[in-house]
């Protein structure tokens, strides 16, 4: 029996110090196109800069409060008010917007030329730690059921990941992005949704959307015992304003911080999902009554509306 070896000269493998090399120089390319995502002050997960005009996808779990306030801190320093303008439960993903162009973004790969072994890399932000860089080689890409009618695709690696990881970018040794890190389903492994899943559901998404705002950030809040009583329908919970948008300041005070919602045309405004439904439905009116909670009165206030477009 003839025995074949294989010596280190017919590897195809790079010296340590040329691996060393372009790792680092990936990183620093990358970099900037990666930010932390805050909720309410607090870092939760990690997001990617899709395009130069401010979206940013990461997992939906990581912006799944929707009442919660979202924030992104970018690699130059700034900190950025972000908005929720899509969202996929079943896939985990999501889209955020900031305002904010020319920012830089990252090149997509194409994850189905991916191959067991292939090297891959994870930045993030596990446990608070900003931009920390994990490796680790691709183990499977395989199924995962997450609904009666939908088994999307997964990538398994021994990337190293932890809370804060979650909705940052699976890089290959290009350091073009294959996939977004889950965490949630990875069991002893880590889990990515690969990129062509995401471009697929990104194109499915309407080009432009016209949406209904008061400009307002909101927190759903208990109403007093003795408003409830008083209401009809009555109700348990209001939408208390903890922030106003400076351009809203600027050019009405209909409305003040301290200020709880409570319905819209007469239908009542518990959470920040009913109140964007009821927003929807009145476009074309340039205001819309609404009942508002205020030092302890109710009020009938006429709230103006703004319609923007937003690009998906």
């Amino acid at each position: 029996m003839t025995q074949t070896t294989v010596s280190p000269t017919q590897s195809s493998f790079p010296p340590p110090d040329e691996f060393s090399s372009a790792v680092v120089a990936m990183f620093n390319a990358v970099q900037p196109a990666i930010v932390q995502v805050g909720i309410e002050g607090r870092g939760g997960g990690t997001g990617i800069i899709w395009h130069k005009d401010g979206r940013i996808i990461t997992n939906h779990h990581v912006v799944a409060n929707e009442q919660a306030r979202f924030q992104v801190h970018l690699s130059d320093g700034r900190t950025l008010e972000a908005k929720v303008l899509h969202r996929n439960p079943e896939f985990d993903l999501a889209v955020l917007k900031v305002n904010a162009d020319n920012l830089t973004t990252l090149p997509v790969g194409d994850s189905r030329k991916l191959r067991v072994g292939e090297w891959v890399f994870a930045i993030g932000h596990p446990w608070g730690q900003r931009w920390v860089l994990t490796a680790g080689i691709v183990s499977s890409i395989s199924s995962v059921k997450v609904a009666d009618d939908v088994k999307p695709r997964y990538i398994k690696s021994d990337v190293g990941l932890a809370p804060g990881n979650s909705g940052g970018p699976l890089l290959d040794a290009e350091g073009k992005v294959v996939g977004i890190n889950a965490m949630i389903f990875g069991g002893d492994l880590s889990v990515a949704i690969p990129s062509d899943v995401l471009s697929a559901w990104l194109a499915e998404l309407p080009t432009s959307k016209r949406q209904v705002t008061l400009g307002i950030q909101i927190q759903q809040v208990e109403l007093p015992d003795n408003i409830r009583g008083s209401l009809k329908p009555s109700r348990e919970t209001g939408l208390l304003i903890v922030g106003i948008e400076a351009e809203r300041q600027a050019q009405y005070s209909d409305l003040l911080v301290g200020d709880v919602l409570l319905d819209l045309a007469g239908k009542p405004v518990s959470d920040g999902a009913t109140l964007r439904n009821l927003l929807a439905q009145s476009e074309g009116s340039k205001t819309v009554p609404m009942h508002i909670l205020r030092g302890g009165s109710v009020v009938t206030v006429d709230v103006a509306t703004r319609t923007v477009e937003q690009t998906a």
